[in-house]
């Protein structure tokens, strides 16, 4: 078996201030050392249940966030940047399943820890055909692209109720925290969070022959509202729109900021 995962990082055990989610900022490498527990936790799993050949995503912020000495023996790990205009870089209908390791919820979610899409420095919203998306959304669609299936996410547990509702109660999730407000969170150790995402890795496998391709018909109509800069809240009125038809899934995030 042959497996992708997407990593992010504002979903990730122990993670719930976005001063941990800045580049060079003093938190940032606790950061990305947790949230490198994670994703050895959850390829600890796919082992165990039998899956040979395994991709990391570097997913956060245009990439070079990976620390090589946390990675594991046998795992392939995808980062920096640029990598050839492609958003999931490597994802292709050879894979048997989809991975999001990480994963936060869509912009203005009240319990949802780190809350964005897209962009955490701005705040902006996008609607597809009237209906309001975030990454998990987009995700999905592009691994649909592939015929490959989502059989894991995990995050925060306003993420995971959101990767449920759009993807059907069989999905698999491993809820490592609980959101109180976007900066604000109900914490668990590592310790634990690495058994949980072990036993949700193994589950995800077993899952696998229910689990199918997340498809959706194009076009669609793609509305971005965007607020400003950091520090603009959802009551201000939006500082710009812009409306695209999105052709296919590799298009999913066009105009994105």
């Amino acid at each position: 078996m042959k497996i992708y995962i997407c990593t992010d990082l504002e979903g990730a055990t122990g993670v719930f201030k976005f001063s941990q989610t800045r580049q060079h900022g003093p938190e940032f490498e606790s950061a990305m050392r947790l949230l490198m527990g994670d994703v050895a936790a959850v390829c600890e799993g796919l082992k165990q249940a039998g899956v040979d050949e395994i991709y990391v995503l570097d997913g956060h912020n245009g990439g070079n966030n990976f620390i090589p000495e946390c990675m594991i023996k046998g795992v392939r790990y995808i980062t920096g940047y640029p990598r050839q205009g492609k958003v999931l870089y490597g994802l292709d209908e050879s894979f048997d399943g989809f991975i999001m390791v990480g994963c936060h919820a869509m912009n203005g979610t009240p319990d949802g820890v780190l809350h964005h899409t897209q962009s955490s420095t701005v705040e902006a919203k996008y609607f597809y055909d009237g209906v309001e998306r975030g990454e998990i959304y987009q995700g999905a669609v592009i691994a649909g692209h592939f015929n490959v299936p989502v059989i894991l996410v995990t995050g925060d547990e306003a993420a995971c109720r959101e990767a449920k509702a759009m993807l059907g109660d069989e999905l698999p999730v491993v809820a490592v925290k609980k959101g109180i407000s976007r900066e604000a969170a109900i914490l668990i150790s590592p310790e634990e969070t690495r058994e949980m995402l072990i036993e949700g890795a193994k589950k995800a496998v077993k899952k696998m022959p229910v689990l199918k391709p997340y498809k959706v018909k194009f076009p669609i109509k793609l509305h971005i509202k965007r607020l400003g800069p950091e520090g603009a809240t959802l009551e201000n009125p939006y500082f710009s729109e812009k409306e695209v038809e999105v052709k296919n899934g590799l298009d999913i995030i066009s105009g994105s900021i």
